[in-house]
This record gives C-alpha cells, sequence and structure tokens, in this order.
C-alpha cells in the first residue's frame, strides 16, 4: 500500500509544475532593439526569452536543512499570417523549453504533496512546449487552435505570483499530472473558443494522452495514446466593482483513460489488504472554479495586456474536485489577495498572500485505515490535508526583470499530521529579454 500511494504522488509531483509561459511578448531587459523589434513586429514577427530562477531554503521541517535552485529558460516566437501571407486572424506559435536545477522537496526529504519550488518538474531536457496554428473566424466570434499544445495554457488559467505550487499553474495539472500535462510537456490537441458577447468565453478542448509525451522533448508520434482529455470551461471577465476588471471560470474535464482504483483490488476487495492488482477504472472527470476580482484602486491602463489588473487590491479564490475513485489527491483549494502598488515609491510592485489546502482522497485513507487495523506492517500512516502558506513581495526591479522574495509555511506536509512544519524561505526571479 505504501509503494503504491508514494509512487501515484511521485508521479503527480514529476509532472505538477505549473504553467510558466507568458504569450505577451512585450519587450523586456533588451528592450527594442534599437527599432529592430517593432520593425519585426510590424512585419509579422515577435520573439521572446524568459528565464526563470527559483531559489528555496528550509531552515525548519523536513529530513534535513537544504538549498537548492530550479530553472527554466524559454525561447518563443510568434508569427502573424495576416501580416506575412494575408491570412487575416491566423497565427503560428513556437515554444521550447529547458528546465534543469535542483528540487528542495527531494533535496531535504519535505514529502510534501504540492512542489515549493512550482518551475521544477518533467525532466532536465529540452521541450518542445508548443508548436501551434490558431485561427480567428466569422469576425473573431470563433478562435480554433491545433497542433502540439497543453491544456494549461488555455483551460484553468490563472496567474502565477508564487512559488508554492499550490498557488500556481491550472490546477488540474497539479493535483492529476499523470494524465493532465501542463507545460513544459506538450501533446497532439486541439481547442475551439466562442464570443457569447463582450465578456463571456465558451471554450472546449481534446488532448491526446500519452505517457511517451513525458520521456521525449520532442516527439511528434501519435502511438502510445493512451486516451482522450476533453476539458470545457466558460469564462466570464466583468466589471463588477466600480468597474474594476474581474475574471471568473468554471469548468471541467473528462479523460477516457483507463486508471486504476484507489481503494478496490480486481475482485472488489480492499486493495490494501489483498496488495492483488487494482480494479481499472474507465475514465476519470472533475470539475474546476476560478474567481479574481480587482476590489480596490485604479482600473489597468487601456494598452495594457489582456487580462492585467491595476493598482490596488484583488481577491481570488479557486477550488479544485477531481476523481474520487482513480485519483490519489482529489480536492485543491485556494484563497488569496494581491496588492499592487501598496508603496507609492514603488508603484509596480506588489504584495502577495494566500492560503491553500490539498487534499488527498478519503477512499486512500480508508485503505490505509484497513491496512493498520489489521496489524500488517509496516505502519502506515493515514493521510488527509497539506496546508500552505505563502507570502511573497514581487519587487520590478527593471522593465523585463521581477525578484520575488517569499515565506512559505506548509503544515502536516504530504497530508499527515505526525510530520513536522516546514518553514521555507524562497526567492523567484523572472527576466525577459
Amino acid at each position: 500500500m505504501r509503494g503504491f500511494f508514494l509512487g501515484c504522488v511521485a508521479a503527480v509531483l514529476a509532472g505538477s509544475a505549473a504553467v510558466a509561459n507568458d504569450a505577451s511578448f512585450a519587450p523586456g531587459l533588451t528592450g527594442d532593439w534599437n527599432g529592430a523589434r517593432t520593425d519585426l513586429k510590424n512585419e509579422g514577427w515577435q520573439f521572446q526569452v524568459k528565464g526563470t530562477f527559483e531559489g528555496a531554503w528550509n531552515p525548519s521541517g523536513g529530513d534535513h536543512s537544504s538549498v537548492t535552485g530550479a530553472n527554466e529558460l524559454d525561447f518563443a516566437a510568434l508569427a502573424d499570417l495576416g501580416k506575412l501571407i494575408g491570412d487575416e486572424g491566423g497565427s503560428l506559435e513556437a515554444n521550447i523549453t529547458k528546465r534543469f536545477g535542483a528540487n528542495l522537496v527531494e533535496s531535504a526529504g519535505l514529502n510534501t504533496l504540492m512542489q515549493v519550488q512550482e518551475i521544477y518538474g518533467r525532466g532536465d531536457i529540452w521541450r518542445l512546449t508548443q508548436l501551434s496554428f490558431a485561427q480567428d473566424l466569422f469576425n473573431k466570434a470563433i478562435n480554433v487552435e491545433f497542433g502540439r499544445m497543453n491544456p494549461g495554457a488555455d483551460f484553468d488559467v490563472i496567474p502565477c505570483n508564487f512559488e508554492n505550487l499550490t498557488f500556481c499553474g491550472s490546477t488540474p495539472g497539479n493535483v492529476d499530472g499523470d494524465y493532465w500535462f501542463n507545460a513544459p510537456v506538450s501533446q497532439w490537441g486541439a481547442r475551439l473558443k466562442a464570443n457569447v458577447g463582450d465578456t463571456v468565453d465558451l471554450e472546449v478542448g481534446l488532448y491526446q494522452i500519452n505517457p511517451v509525451n513525458l520521456k521525449r522533448g520532442f516527439s511528434f508520434d501519435f502511438s502510445g495514446g493512451e486516451g482522450e482529455l476533453i476539458p470545457f470551461e466558460l469564462e466570464w471577465k466583468p466589471a463588477l466593482v466600480a468597474g474594476l476588471p474581474g475574471d471568473y471560470q468554471i469548468g471541467g474535464w473528462h479523460s477516457s483513460m483507463r486508471a486504476a482504483d484507489v481503494f478496490y483490488d480486481v475482485n472488489h476487495d480492499p486493495l490494501a489488504l489483498t496488495g492483488s492488482a487494482p480494479l481499472m477504472d474507465h475514465g476519470r472527470d472533475g470539475f474546476f472554479f476560478d474567481a479574481r476580482q480587482q476590489i480596490t484602486g485604479e482600473a489597468p491602463p487601456k494598452d495594457a495586456p489582456a487580462g492585467a489588473y491595476g493598482k490596488g487590491l484583488t481577491l481570488f479564490v479557486k477550488y479544485l474536485q477531481s476523481d474520487r475513485r482513480t485519483s490519489m489527491m482529489d480536492k485543491q483549494f485556494a484563497v488569496g489577495a494581491t496588492y499592487n502598488g501598496a508603496i507609492p515609491s514603488r508603484a509596480d510592485d506588489e504584495i502577495a498572500l494566500a492560503f491553500g489546502t490539498t487534499h488527498i482522497n478519503d477512499r486512500v485513507a480508508d485503505g490505509e485505515a484497513l491496512y493498520n487495523a489489521a496489524g500488517l506492517s509496516p505502519f502506515h500512516p493515514v493521510h488527509h490535508t497539506e496546508y500552505a502558506v505563502e507570502l511573497d513581495y514581487r519587487a520590478q526591479i527593471a522593465p523585463g526583470a521581477e525578484l520575488s522574495p517569499n515565506l512559505q509555511y506548509v503544515v502536516d506536509p504530504g497530508g499527515v499530521s505526525a510530520r513536522h512544519d516546514i518553514l521555507v524561505i524562497g526567492a523567484k526571479g523572472v527576466f525577459t529579454l
């Protein structure tokens, strides 16, 4: 039972890193390249190089204290096909990613459910994160995209203002990373987005679930697929409070992939007692809800990127319910606040605070309790919920350069109350060229 639990959690943790790519293509540290960047954009080309560093040290908690750094390099290009070949509303986007470095969860034996360095994961290899074609249709009422993609770029998309994975990335990929593959992994996929009025979008996607993509950085092979992932979402972007921006997303997904039941074996007996092969269930489902609303301050400028928030206080909440039959972790919840421009002399800086929980499936805990009640050895702790808090200060040190020192505190690491709480001192840097 313990091996089964650890194997499942390891599989999810290995792939639960957040979406780190931002396709804004805004000029960064290198500026406008003496006008060349603007000239290229006018011709239909945009390029961006981004580097992300996340350092972490645990002065308390874990097996021992350690210091690690996790890194990502991201190379992106966007081609406007309207300007290049006259295909109005058409675009090609390419993205190549390289991750490297060390993970504090492993190095210090933290045994957490969520990474304390969200950028870590999916191997130290070069990866094709995106190579896709998108097209506006019917006067931009419809947008379709297909190619090598990942669902976390289009569904349950939330800003990543933190270093702990509890608060970053498309949440299904955090909890069910064994079949919902966020960046930097890509897979064959397609999605359709429909504008319903000025503030509402409906979106549906279809992605191949192919574990081969976890091992290969540049794979275009269709073979090895084990099912399809179908996410769907309704997004509403009103100005509910004094004309200030908000973003509300509700959606879900269905996977046709077969998966092991976390409680029953093939004979419908408790897996924890028999040690037999698990029952294989058909299909995996879940739903998510996210809300983000600016409630004080001023609206963002008209030329701000889509999805930007103005100076002031913004509140957010997110919730996910995953498949109870097959998911080791079945719920994640987070709530928090960000304040942009709290210090008048640092108008572009941001303070952020968040609290979140990650819940181990009660059916997993029931199996562990049965195992212990039967007197089997070794004793297995019964898992429940991991609690995380993070406080960040994001300093805009230059155009295209951000540095975010942070404090993280994790209670009941791994969902085990017997483990000591963990304090992590972190620093996240994002540099765009």
